[in-house]
């Protein structure tokens, strides 16, 4: 076998490599396909907040709960670390006045567990413990670090559990392009130090990333992954998915009852609209399904997820519909009815929801109340357009569910997925990769994709940061996630929660069986409970990066 030979028969190999590691990727468990869904640690679900407010907010859980006594365990507070490490990169900002106490709710008949830990923001350098005992003798609170000496206990007639999650964050949660060259981490820096086997394997990171990045950023691509993921789970978009993996305290028999009802109410009984703005740019127009809900002046600006259907956000759309707001729901560029041939990960998205902004604070009229919500992508969609600052005074808080810290992050978790996967089967044979892929090291692969993206779409994958995001966003915000999301690690929820500046954040993350990926509305009970709770005080303070006007900035191309 001649040189030439032996080269073609190595790129044919590298081919096959690319092609394995997508379906690799593409056999990861996320978006309503709860089947293959991780099973999670039997830690408590945590709940943690940092408000200006003085007093400290309690979720209290459902009459129903087990009367077992529970350990709690401490929740540490890393605000203050955040802030002195990202000191020099973001301004400091006063936190805003406006402090307002959430009232206090009667339980309902959900079951999970939750963590309420209060903490003062204009002083977290005095740090208390305390220890509360419950005015029920079901649970059991350890002490919370990092909690003002100011704080009070608020005594509810239903239990409260501390807890922390039972992973951590690390600074795989944090990995960007531009610092992967100066990465000690070998899981990380994976390329050969071998000048010759760096520039082959150069060569097949780029076959790979030619081959997946097409099928996960254009319209084509994502519907084929779409279409693809339904063959294998052809039942993963049906209502029952909602409950299908979801623990008992999440109450299932309600959320069946609930969705079932939903699915019927979005497909049958409620009165949807289509609404359209054209691209900021110019090169199109995006386009959402608008529901109405009488006369009200609040609406929901519900982003969309990767290759997530309008039937899946029209059900979930029904628990905002029943808190009193209407709903709108962009597309994307490139799904849907929305134009685009490639999808921006919410960096252009973020402009054309400038747009979305105006257009609702015209049909609401002076009193509107905007908050934006989104699960995966859609929740970095929200969270790259509240980070543009000089926002309309309309647009008052953001729910982000299951959003990513970074691409790049994100990328690595897949890949550590697709290595273990790939391990498993070379493992019997007595080959240890190691959390690598056969010429496809992480860092080329994802140099190689970045280059693609700069080529295609103009912008690098470190813009659609939403580590970035919430450094640069003062409205108070909601982050949601669940440990058994084995797609975006809750992980990766938790490091931007820390490194958020909002001076009114909270932290949510659901433990054991909820459904993986983008399924903490599964347990709609909590779900509802907790945004009500969240908005209840988000919506009554001031806008801490408003302009104090219902009009669009100049800076930004209005269409509507």
């Amino acid at each position: 076998m001649n040189t030439s030979q032996r080269y073609h028969h190595m790129l044919k190999l590298a081919t096959s490599l690319g092609v394995a590691l997508g379906f690799l990727l593409l056999s990861n468990s996320t978006y309503a396909d709860t089947s293959q869904s991780q099973s999670a640690t039997d830690s408590a679900v945590t709940v943690t907040t940092d408000s200006s407010s003085t007093s400290e907010s309690t979720v209290p859980t459902l009459a129903s709960e087990s009367s077992e006594t529970q350990s709690a365990q401490p929740v540490e507070n890393t605000d203050a670390n955040v802030a002195d490490s990202s000191a020099d990169q973001q301004p400091t900002t006063a936190a805003s006045d406006d402090s307002t106490d959430e009232p206090s709710v009667t339980a309902d008949n959900s079951s999970a567990d939750t963590t309420a830990t209060s903490s003062s923001t204009d002083d977290q350098s005095d740090v208390a413990s305390e220890t509360t005992d419950n005015s029920t003798d079901t649970s059991t609170e350890q002490p919370t670090e990092s909690q003002d000496a100011s704080d009070e206990s608020t005594q509810t007639d239903t239990d409260t559990t501390t807890a922390s999650s039972s992973t951590s964050t690390s600074d795989k949660d944090e990995i960007t392009v531009d610092g992967i060259g100066d990465s000690t981490d070998p899981a990380i820096k994976q390329s050969s130090d071998n000048p010759f086997i760096n520039f082959f394997t150069g060569i097949t990171s780029g076959i790979a990333a030619s081959i997946i990045y097409p099928l996960v950023a254009s319209r084509q691509g994502a519907q084929f992954i779409s279409h693809f993921r339904t063959l294998l789970s052809p039942n993963r978009w049906d209502v029952s998915q909602n409950w299908a993996d979801l623990d008992q305290k999440y109450n299932p028999d309600y959320v069946k009852a609930y969705y079932t009802d939903a699915q019927d109410w979005y497909d049958n009984r409620v009165q949807k609209e289509t609404l359209e703005v054209p691209f900021a740019d110019g090169t199109g127009t995006a386009r959402a399904t608008y529901i109405k809900n009488g006369d009200s002046k609040k609406t929901i600006i519900y982003g969309q997820g990767w290759t997530t259907e309008p039937e899946g956000m029209g059900r979930i759309s029904k628990m905002f519909y029943d808190m009193g707001y209407n709903v709108l729901m962009p597309y994307t560029r490139g799904q849907n009815s929305s134009d685009g041939e490639w999808l921006s990960f919410g960096n252009k998205d973020k402009q054309d929801w400038v747009n979305w902004v105006n257009k609702i604070d015209q049909v609401n009229g002076k009193d509107s109340q905007i908050v934006l919500y989104g699960q995966s992508l859609g929740a970095n969609t929200a969270l790259q357009y509240a980070a543009q600052g000089n926002l309309p005074s309309s647009v008052k808080a953001t729910i982000a569910d299951c959003g990513f810290s970074t691409i790049p992050s994100l990328i690595y978790h897949l890949y550590s997925g697709a290595a273990n996967s790939l391990n498993s089967i070379t493992s019997k044979i007595g080959w240890n990769l190691n959390g690598s892929i056969p010429l496809v090291p992480f860092d080329q692969l994802l140099t190689a994709m970045n280059g693609i993206n700069k080529l295609v779409q103009g912008f690098s994958l470190d813009d659609v940061s939403g580590i970035t995001s919430v450094k640069n966003s003062k409205l108070p915000t909601l982050f949601i996630s669940t440990e058994d999301d084995t797609f975006i690690p809750d992980t990766e929820t938790e490091t931007m929660y820390n490194m958020s500046t909002s001076s009114d954040k909270k932290l949510w993350i659901l433990d054991g069986h909820v459904g993986g990926h983008a399924s903490a509305s599964n347990a709609v009970q909590d779900y509802m409970k907790n945004i009500e709770d969240f908005l209840a005080s988000a919506t009554s303070s001031s806008n801490p990066s408003s302009n104090d006007d219902l009009n669009v900035p100049a800076t930004y191309t209005v269409a509507a």
